[in-house]
């Protein structure tokens, strides 16, 4: 699949913030994830880092070996790179809960960011949302177009580092699925 501008443009606002509830497809994929981290930080986290990429899908030539990381939040170049042990503490769980869940290594930042190359077909999906239940749990909604089997380790990659010990998923969902968790997220 390949992302247009425009479609990055719009993930990358999706990121920002809730996106509409008009403009939803008629299916999604969830992840679900218990954090390790406050929901808040969590959150955080996973946009800072998204925002940063899909910022780099906007404006840079990913011909270049080594893409411009300077804006990538420290913790995540820490923990995808040879210093990971001088990031956060629930970043390295989640790496190491990452390669016993994967059984592979850890992402090296840039083949990470590699990943959100507009004119590669390697990324199956699109940021939708990220909601979170009273009893901690937090889902992370994606759009697949309707595919229920697509490349999405980065994905989990970011998950796990991001403060979480097990990643569920992709599970195949109608948009009223994430409707109900709007109304359960209570920040609709």
């Amino acid at each position: 699949m390949m992302h247009e501008t425009e479609d990055i443009e719009h993930e990358r606002l999706r990121v920002a913030r809730r996106p509409s509830a008009q403009d939803a497809p008629p299916v999604l994929c969830r992840f679900d994830v218990t954090p390790t981290v406050p929901f808040d930080a969590y959150a955080a986290g996973l946009r800072s880092v998204l925002d940063v990429a899909l910022g780099l899908a906007l404006s840079t030539d990913f011909g270049e070996e080594e893409l411009p990381a300077a804006a990538v939040p420290e913790w995540f170049a820490a923990v995808s790179g040879p210093r990971f042990a001088e990031a956060p503490e629930s970043a390295r769980r989640g790496r190491e809960s990452y390669a016993a869940a994967i059984r592979g290594g850890a992402w090296e930042l840039h083949a990470w960011l590699h990943e959100f190359d507009p004119e590669s077909e390697t990324r199956g999906w699109a940021w939708w949302d990220l909601t979170h239940s009273p009893d901690g749990t937090a889902r992370i909604w994606v759009d697949t177009w309707g595919e229920s089997f697509f490349a999405c380790d980065e994905l989990r990659w970011l998950a796990y580092v991001a403060g979480c010990d097990d990643v569920s998923g992709p599970h195949l969902a109608r948009v009223e699925r994430w409707h109900e968790a709007l109304y359960d997220d209570g920040r609709s």
